[in-house]
């Protein structure tokens, strides 16, 4: 089991979640950057599905998606989602929930 005493140590929340990364994908079989991302469409009905989470920069979480899909179109019309992450060998979960903006950098033609 887990010392939990120490496992939210820090005052940076992306700086936890970077160091919880690096313990899952020591620990976690299959996917450890896997997230269940949720939206809503244009009549407010709420989809999720998984998707992989590919980098925390700064104060930002990033993950790609195919600009002509659903699910990016949800994105573009409500301009918020949430996900989860869950991480079963590591007894631990976080949630996320804000605003999104779509990449326009090279990275994201380049995925």
């Amino acid at each position: 089991m887990t010392d939990r005493s120490d496992i939210f140590a820090g005052d940076d929340p992306f700086d936890i979640i970077r160091r919880w990364m690096s313990e899952a994908e020591a620990s976690e079989i299959n996917d450890p950057n896997a997230m269940a991302l949720s939206t809503v469409d244009a009549s407010g009905m709420p989809n999720v599905r998984v998707v992989l989470l590919k980098e925390v920069e700064g104060d930002a979480f990033v993950f790609y998606t195919n600009y002509e899909s659903a699910k990016a179109r949800e994105l573009d019309h409500a301009q918020k989602a949430a996900f989860v992450m869950h991480w079963k060998s590591l007894h631990r979960q976080i949630r996320v929930r804000g605003h999104v903006s779509k990449e326009d950098r090279p990275p994201a033609d380049a995925y």
